[in-house]
């Protein structure tokens, strides 16, 4: 199931960013020239915030000449349907997750299986320890932010006053399949690094995160997503899912590239 294109989360985005006489059959927004996917439309000075489109295309909207679908998985009914008309326009890598810890760390280039055990033995002398709990707490979800904010000057920029508030609702909706997690790594009791994510019954996404560049050293971003992929295998999930974006980390854990394509349609 595709978190970003449930109701529930669409409802969301269409409440802090869209006027309501703009929603076409709960899906599209009408754009000046043309029709989108709901959620897809750049926000707050040109910020994406959905990494999806819509997986499972049965029809189209009628009276409208120009469609445009963006983010839509190759693994999709909706690419299938109109593969001749897409482009490829980034790229979502993921883990096939095996079936324990050791297997996955087998997996990885021998370099990169070499630096994260490393890594690992190093953040073990410390007084470290990790939390990820389903209810979102709203301290948790300020330690997050305040994280997010301080990881990345574009982050920075990122996580304004309005899209924290989109935030909050994000991770504070119910959608059916899916639970929100808010995670840490902590370093002598204090947030060395955050995320959140969505957990289904097979599957984990990584919806975003940030650290504490004072433990930069202890490698807290990394380590904290090598956690989350380690209690995923525990738990018999089947896929991590990095989201949008080719960021070296992501490939230093093992991932691999998932295309998406935009597809533009002359009716």
């Amino acid at each position: 199931m595709n978190l970003f294109q449930t109701k529930e989360y669409l409802a969301v985005f269409a409440r802090h960013f869209c006027h309501q006489e703009d929603i076409v059959d709960g899906i599209w927004e009408k754009q000046t020239d043309k029709l989108i996917l709901l959620g897809m439309k750049p926000v707050l000075g040109g910020e994406e915030v959905t990494d999806y489109g819509q997986d499972n295309l049965t029809a189209l909207p009628s009276g409208y000449k120009n469609i445009q679908l963006d983010y839509i998985r190759e693994d999709s009914q909706t690419y299938r349907q109109f593969k001749d008309k897409a482009i490829k326009v980034e790229v979502a890598p993921f883990i096939d997750l095996p079936d324990n810890w050791d297997d996955y760390l087998a997996g990885l280039e021998r370099k990169h299986r070499k630096e994260l055990k490393r890594k690992i033995k190093r953040l073990e002398e410390m007084n470290s320890f990790y939390q990820c709990r389903p209810e979102t707490v709203k301290a948790d979800f300020e330690q997050f932010v305040r994280l997010h904010r301080l990881s990345d000057p574009n982050k920075n920029r990122f996580m304004s006053e309005p899209m924290k508030a989109f935030f909050w609702d994000v991770v504070t909706a119910t959608i059916p399949g899916w639970v929100t997690n808010l995670c840490f790594l902590k370093i002598n009791d204090e947030p060395a690094a955050g995320a959140v994510t969505f957990v289904s019954e097979a599957e984990v996404w990584l919806y975003n995160s940030g650290y504490n560049p004072d433990q930069k050293y202890y490698s807290v971003g990394l380590l904290l997503k090598a956690h989350l992929i380690k209690t995923a295998i525990e738990a018999g999930k089947k896929k991590f899912d990095f989201l949008r974006g080719g960021e070296r980390y992501k490939y230093e854990l093992g991932a691999k590239d998932l295309q998406l394509y935009r597809i533009k349609l002359e009716l």
